[in-house]
């Protein structure tokens, strides 16, 4: 079974460095351009399923990888990024002028604090990982899904899932926008084939 994860193509959000979660930000010229290299990149991968978070610049990257394949999309909400609640599209700088002493706590406990009105680590685990486990259970061992989805979702499969530790989520290194993450699983343990 193969997971090939894709984070979706750069906004102008994430070029200008701020958190970027539910809001439905579109893919911006260079955005669009990854999403072009990350379908050349896959063009004759043997996939299966193309599933993608519902926001707009997953779903513009999913469809663009999903033309070279001629096969449908599936959008789901459960891959979306980490609710960032009243911290959505604001800068590090700008969370640390208004809301510094909570956005310590959160940098050190993501997993049990989270941003105003967004949701914790744990949510976010929670949500991906009941959807994943339904995913591994609906698939073939031969078959292949590409999941297009936010760097948040993908750190947490890297912490969790292919280095069993998920305190690091801070330290792994995630993917960049428009970059692939190519995953098998082997028995109960899952390894990255390539990226």
């Amino acid at each position: 079974m193969r997971w090939i994860w894709v984070r979706h193509g750069e906004t102008e959000d994430n070029r200008s460095r701020r958190y970027l979660g539910h809001y439905n930000a579109p893919l911006n010229e260079q955005g669009r351009e990854q999403a072009f290299a990350a379908a050349e990149r896959l063009k004759n991968e043997p996939v299966t399923y193309i599933y993608t978070s519902d926001l707009l610049r997953c779903k513009e990257t999913a469809h663009i990888i999903a033309c070279s394949h001629k096969m449908t999309v599936v959008e789901t909400a459960a891959l979306r990024e980490l609710d960032f609640g009243q911290w959505d599209r604001k800068t590090y700088e700008e969370i640390m002028r208004t809301h510094k002493s909570l956005a310590e706590k959160w940098y050190n406990n993501p997993y049990d604090v989270s941003p105003p009105e967004g949701e914790s680590l744990y949510e976010l685990g929670d949500r991906i990982g009941r959807w994943l486990s339904d995913l591994e259970e609906r698939m073939l061992p031969t078959e292949t899904a590409v999941l297009v989805t936010h760097g948040g979702p993908i750190r947490w499969f890297l912490a969790g899932h292919l280095l069993g530790n998920p305190s690091a989520f801070w330290s792994v290194r995630g993917l960049g926008t428009g970059d692939i993450l190519i995953t098998e699983k082997y028995g109960q343990t899952w390894r990255s084939s390539s990226s």
